[in-house]
């Protein structure tokens, strides 16, 4: 009997089960037609699935491109920026208060359009550069003792530099609780070193909110 592209033939033979009875046999048999559509499918769908992870794998590839670009112009503009910085810094000014040169409005300008800092934050980078003097004039005090130099010179070049700079450090505290007072009192400004002596000494920030 036939039936489409498959062939089946019904077999009426005697054959040997468990339990020897002969049954009725029925065999199918494909046709070389149906066989080789079967394969032309499976190589269709092969070939699809190889151009899906093609396009996939194009498609990661551009999205790393992109993120690895963005990546290297975000690092490129916060090194510009951190170099405009420096130069306020160097030039003694404060960002948010403005200063007098056309150079260093056009500084501040530029910074501004990143960062727009109120009162805690403004001591907060104040007080970073004041760190840096203050390491640099300690560094010079170090470097005299090794030179031995004598003490009355050491006192008038250097430890009185040193204690004027202290006063500066004051003003910026003054300067910094007239902005954020619980900022200042807090002690977040510090290093954490810093805040573990504080802690150690029995220093707690959160009794002031209580008080």
């Amino acid at each position: 009997m036939k039936s489409g592209n498959v062939l089946i033939f019904r077999c009426l033979s005697t054959v040997s089960w468990c339990n020897g009875v002969g049954n009725e046999a029925l065999v199918v048999v494909e046709s070389k037609d149906q066989c080789k559509t079967k394969g032309q499918s499976d190589e269709h769908k092969t070939l699809r699935r190889l151009m899906q992870n093609r396009e996939a794998a194009r498609k990661s590839r551009l999205r790393k491109k992109a993120y690895v670009q963005q990546l290297e112009n975000s690092r490129l503009r916060l090194a510009q920026i951190e170099h405009e910085l420096q130069q306020v810094r160097q030039q003694g000014t404060f960002v948010g208060i403005g200063v007098t040169a056309d150079h260093g409005h056009s500084i501040v300008g530029n910074v501004m359009q990143y960062f727009k800092p109120s009162g805690s934050v403004a001591f907060d980078m104040d007080y970073a550069r004041w760190v840096d003097e203050h390491e640099r004039q300690i560094n010079d005090i170090r470097s005299a003792i090794n030179s031995q130099m004598g003490d009355n010179e050491l006192h008038l070049l250097l430890v009185d530099g040193v204690m004027v700079h202290y006063d500066e450090l004051y003003k910026l505290k003054s300067i910094g609780a007239k902005a954020d007072v619980f900022h200042i009192l807090s002690g977040l400004w510090k290093t954490p070193a810093e805040r573990c002596f504080m802690w150690l000494g029995g220093f707690r920030s959160s009794e002031l909110y209580h008080s």
